[in-house]
């Protein structure tokens, strides 16, 4: 029997780590994983499986029931394609969703306070927590792209050590060899 999934519920499932959290600890989860992985894209972004059992199925649903559970977490995109899966292949049986749900919750949580605590550490005040995770969200990339290989991250690096023509000193800005 072949299962669609919907593009959006797809793309969730493959960005989720099934190997951690509650979700690792549900017997359904290697057969699930494999089942994703052996997946085909149909039409669109969706997935097309070939479940072994319905616990498999029962495994999807679990996540899409955390996604509509935490829908304010969630694009429009998701909760349209896990209400969509649950119309089809029906709820979970187990525990799995509201474990799933409580570690969501909770990553969000601990997402907001790092912003309203970043925000703080730079003399911000800023309107809603939304504002905040957006401040600490640039400051994170910022920081990224000064240190991940970029050609800023190279140019911002560490003097190479040998023979050179001149050198800098390191507590100058690197401009400071035009001044």
């Amino acid at each position: 029997m072949r299962v669609t999934i919907p593009g959006a519920l797809a793309d969730y499932l493959a960005q989720t780590d099934l190997t951690a959290g509650p979700a690792a600890a549900d017997p359904a989860a290697p057969a699930a994983r494999s089942t994703l992985d052996a997946g085909t894209r149909g039409r669109g972004r969706t997935l097309v499986i070939t479940p072994p059992s319905t616990a498999v199925l029962q495994f999807i649903s679990a996540f899409a029931e955390a996604i509509l559970t935490n829908r304010h977490l969630r694009t429009a995109a998701e909760v349209r394609a896990a209400r969509t899966w649950l119309n089809r292949a029906g709820h979970a049986t187990s525990t799995l969703a509201a474990g799933l749900v409580a570690t969501e919750a909770f990553a969000a949580s601990a997402r907001a306070v790092d912003a309203v605590t970043y925000a703080e550490e730079v003399g911000t005040e800023p309107a809603t927590i939304a504002d905040a995770e957006a401040l600490y969200a640039a400051q994170l990339i910022t920081e990224a792209e000064a240190t991940n290989g970029t050609w800023r991250g190279a140019w911002i690096g560490d003097q190479p050590t040998g023979d050179l023509l001149f050198t800098l000193d390191h507590t100058t800005e690197q401009g400071a060899l035009f001044a």
